[in-house]
């Protein structure tokens, strides 16, 4: 499975590389490769994320790294990073 990353997931990456260097840059980048490292697993295993709990959609799940949820849609040959937002709000897609 590929991983696609949206403009607004990109964007969400870099308020909390931003956020986050305000006070520690090395733990901003340590967060942003956390991040990564969650996305990557998904690409092994696609349903290890939990189902959105406002959803009962199968295909819409997240994955939490540390107080950031990664929201992600699972196709057939793709997993769409739609959301990396510690608001907790399901965006629409």
């Amino acid at each position: 499975m590929r991983v696609q990353f949206p403009i607004s997931a990109m964007e969400d990456m870099r308020s909390i590389k931003t956020y986050i260097a305000k006070d520690n840059p090395k733990a901003a980048i340590k967060m942003i490769n956390r991040i990564r490292a969650a996305v990557k697993h998904l690409t092994e295993s696609p349903y290890s994320g939990r189902i959105i709990p406002e959803t009962s959609d199968p295909q819409l799940r997240e994955v939490i790294v540390s107080n950031y949820p990664v929201m992600y849609q699972i196709t057939d040959s793709n997993i769409n990073i739609f959301s990396v937002n510690e608001d907790h709000k399901l965006p629409s897609i």
